[in-house]
């Protein structure tokens, strides 16, 4: 069965990828799509594919089975979820999303579609961890326990080259990339996931060339509790004056060991109960042959004419074979998700002082394509007497939301990780408000807008009359200052002097500095029913918990 494919950043490093495909047979690439109009014309013409500026224009054309998904990391999430709609298949660079709110609504866009998802997390693919997996599934390890990840990889011109990066590696502290070091791991511990996550970090030491300090702190650590009980340790440095060694991993079992080499000239080694003496490390290549897969070791001629070691070969041979075979991906939706998501609490956890929270498990998003219901709070009738006051710190104003605003509200709901709103999308929320009901507060030395939240009238059937807090956010560049409080105290306060006595919001479990927040202003929770009254009684112990 041929399939026509669409390389979307085909100018960049979706390059790679259209490299590939001349080693698969039946692959053809039919479209390619970038925003650079300069160099678009090359790539097409490169495949004697269509051109396209626009997404959305090469899905409507109806001439892809399937795309490839090779554009800066905040585009990930929404560009899949709208060729998932469209009943395209996807094959999505990493990481999977920027925001567990992306996260959310790309499982359940993979839920409700016929399409199928996968993640190209490469680095499952070089051969030494492809022969740790292999051993650790032929139970040569015995039952696996900890394991060790690390990307160290400055990229300080990098960052200055294409610019995305500053805001979305760097720019934001915590593990913000985290696939390369946990995909290998989740494969070599089959079955768990990571539960909980702390994260810290050693102190801010570089700038960029504008002399700013880079958010991203130089080296972070992340401590992993498996749900097996096992933990996993993540570094990330993006920053440091060093050589790069970016393939670095440990695995310990019961019956076995194993440390790869972290320089050129170094050996991988390897101490099995079964194949080695006490105390004695061997190179892995000398045990390795015998784990392959069938045909792999063949494979790797081809699989080398592509970028990052023959990953990008496997990747998407993979992703062909499970369209073909009508079988799921290598990694698919939930592993996906539990390679991303650990880095994104990471980044909640170092901002609170590396306390230990949980990390929300994409299964349970899903209920035969059905969401979970959000937990939902009240702002109780007995408090309305003496509602919060709103606080901003100086530097700050708080004020309301003015015309022609709607991009910078965009640009705000995007790095505060609810993904991208469009202008229009901006303005029917300000028109959906109640009139004075949408904050925002401006950071008087730019000018910038960092946080927002609006009240609106909003019945539903469990609030006939209610009124409700909408969008809360806050930029994390300007975490710890209260501003996100200071909105959700604003439109609480006003919602009061409207006159609403059902005053609600909704939110989700694993946002718990929200929920603290909303804890601390005198909102409730609403427990209506053995489920939710399970689901909050965990969140508060996470609470209790510092997590």
């Amino acid at each position: 069965m041929g399939l026509r494919l669409g390389v979307v950043g085909a100018c960049g490093r979706g390059g790679s990828f259209s490299a590939v495909c001349r080693a698969l047979p039946g692959v053809e690439v039919t479209a390619v799509c970038d925003t650079n109009e300069t160099d678009l014309p090359r790539a097409a013409q490169e495949h004697g594919a269509v051109a396209f500026t626009d997404l959305g224009a090469m899905l409507a054309a109806s001439i892809v089975d399937a795309v490839v998904i090779a554009t800066p990391m905040p585009c990930h999430a929404s560009q899949a979820i709208q060729a998932l709609e469209a009943g395209v298949h996807v094959l999505s660079e990493v990481p999977a999303a920027v925001s567990l709110d992306e996260c959310r609504a790309l499982t359940l866009a993979a839920g409700r579609s016929q399409a199928l998802y996968a993640m190209a997390e490469n680095y499952l693919y070089s051969p030494q961890n492809v022969a740790i997996r292999a051993m650790v599934r032929a139970g040569v390890f015995g039952q696996v326990y900890y394991a060790e990840g690390e990307y160290l990889h400055e990229l300080k011109q990098l960052n200055e080259a294409t610019p995305w990066r500053r805001r979305w590696q760097t720019g934001i502290d915590g593990n913000t990339y985290p696939t390369h070091s946990l995909g290998p791991i989740m494969q070599w511990m089959p079955g768990d996931r990571v539960e909980s996550v702390s994260c810290a970090g050693s102190g801010r030491r570089h700038r960029d060339p504008r002399g700013a300090t880079y958010e991203n702190q130089a080296s972070t650590v992340t401590l992993c509790r498996m749900r097996s009980g096992g933990l996993v340790k993540l570094r990330l440095d993006m920053l440091s004056d060093r050589p790069h060694a970016m393939t670095n991993y440990q695995l310990q079992g019961m019956d076995g060991a194993y440390e790869s080499a972290r320089s050129a000239g170094e050996r991988d080694r390897i101490w099995l109960r079964s194949a080695c003496a006490d105390g004695e490390w061997r190179d892995l290549a000398d045990l390795a042959p015998e784990h392959y897969p069938a045909g792999w070791l063949q494979a790797q001629e081809e699989a080398r004419k592509a970028g990052h070691g023959g990953g990008d070969y496997y990747t998407l041979a993979d992703f062909v074979e499970a369209i073909r075979d009508g079988r799921p991906a290598e990694i698919g939706i939930h592993e996906a998700m539990d390679m991303t998501i650990p880095g994104l609490v990471s980044q909640a956890s170092i901002a609170q002082g590396s306390v230990w929270l949980s990390v929300p498990d994409s299964r349970s998003w899903i209920g035969e394509g059905v969401a979970m219901p959000q937990l939902r709070m009240r702002y109780p009738e007995w408090r309305h007497s003496s509602p919060p006051e709103p606080c901003v710190p100086p530097g700050y104003i708080l004020r309301q939301i003015r015309p022609g605003e709607e991009e910078a509200y965009g640009a705000l709901m995007e790095c505060a990780g609810f993904g991208g709103v469009s202008p229009d999308a901006a303005l029917d929320r300000v028109r959906r408000a109640l009139p004075g009901a949408f904050f925002v507060v401006e950071h008087e030395p730019t000018g910038a807008m960092v946080a927002t939240a609006f009240g609106s009238h909003a019945p539903t059937v469990s609030h006939p009359n209610g009124g409700a807090l909408d969008w809360v956010a806050a930029d994390p560049l300007h975490s710890g200052r209260g501003l996100g409080r200071a909105v959700t105290a604003a439109v609480t306060r006003l919602l009061v002097q409207r006159g609403y006595r059902d005053i609600y919001l909704l939110t989700d479990d694993w946002r718990l500095p929200a929920i603290a927040c909303y804890l601390q202003l005198g909102w409730e929770p609403i427990i209506d029913g053995p489920q939710m009254r399970e689901r909050w009684g965990a969140v508060q112990a996470s609470l209790r918990a510092g997590r």
